[in-house]
């Protein structure tokens, strides 16, 4: 699901699929409203989550998902608002289904991206970049060459998603080098520039793995690496306590650099410590795919 902010995609989506079914002007417009109102209270839920603990533990990670039932609660007969409980529910289930759509045609254009890859014999995802890492110095993309990488990219104020994805990413990079005794590096490169400072990427990332890589720099800097690797990402809105919108994806990099594959949210640490396995073992160099091609076009051909 494409969940990490939700006001700004939901309600393009909500625009482009659910309100041309609206029967009226006047009842899309009650859509928008329950859409907003939801929005609102996952917000000050997600507050209170980050209050409670300056990275996200288990019990943070799910205050946002446990906060709108438990406003509902509070709410009463007393403070009921324009709209009732269960139309906020349809929303909310509307919405995320249509997230989980958007972020499911964003992995079929990757897949897309990929097999053209594939035919072309040219990369169309991932490329070159240059941003900090969380100790300050300098980092881009050759630093990563000479081993495999598994790139995510996200914000550390997330309430749940990021964390969840980074713990299934450590946990993977963990059983692939007990597996194959590959050390995957895992990387993490922040959509948020502005909050995501050096300090603060040291800070979180130290609460994950000591080998995870948090990357910052420059908006523009962290514009390029996402448009590299086609991420998508939006802020939600105007205000402090903002959230961002984005794809959740991983990129597997072998040891030259390149892209590999990309993984989606639908992948657990078993099926992604699996996969990446797969790759590692069929894997080969570029000079060794080279030096066998000739080979193979040299070889003779016995006669039927």
């Amino acid at each position: 699901m494409l969940r990490c902010g939700g006001k700004g995609a939901g309600r393009r989506l909500l625009q482009q699929f659910l309100l041309p079914a609206a029967e009226s002007t006047a009842a899309a417009e009650v859509a928008c409203q329950q859409l907003r109102f939801f929005r609102q209270t996952a917000s000050s839920n997600v507050q209170a989550a980050v209050a409670g603990r300056s990275f996200q533990n288990a019990g943070a990670r799910s205050a946002c998902s446990r906060g709108f039932a438990a406003a509902a609660a509070e709410s009463g007969p007393a403070k009921r608002g324009p709209v009732s409980v269960l139309s906020l529910a349809l929303t909310a289930a509307t919405g995320g289904g249509l997230l989980w759509y958007y972020n499911h045609m964003m992995q079929e254009k990757l897949q897309q991206a990929v097999i053209k890859q594939e035919s072309a014999g040219k990369p169309r995802i991932g490329g070159p970049f240059q941003l900090v890492d969380q100790n300050g110095n300098a980092f881009s993309d050759r630093d990563l060459v000479g081993k495999w990488a598994l790139l995510y990219f996200g914000f550390t104020f997330c309430p749940d998603i990021c964390p969840d994805e980074l713990d299934k990413m450590v946990a993977a990079i963990d059983s692939i080098e007990k597996g194959c005794g590959e050390a995957v590096q895992p990387v993490f490169i922040s959509l948020d520039p502005a909050r995501d400072t050096v300090p603060q990427m040291r800070r979180y990332c130290a609460e994950f793995h000591p080998r995870l890589i948090g990357l910052t720099g420059s908006v523009e800097q962290c514009e390029a690496a996402a448009k590299a690797y086609r991420v998508y990402h939006m802020k939600t809105e105007e205000t402090e306590d903002y959230l961002v919108d984005h794809s959740i994806i991983m990129y597997l990099l072998d040891p030259s650099g390149s892209f590999v594959q990309f993984y989606g949210k639908n992948y657990d640490a078993e099926a992604l410590s699996k996969a990446v396995e797969q790759q590692i073992a069929d894997w080969k160099p570029a000079e060794q795919s080279a030096a066998e091609q000739p080979r193979q076009q040299t070889q003779p051909q016995t006669a039927g």
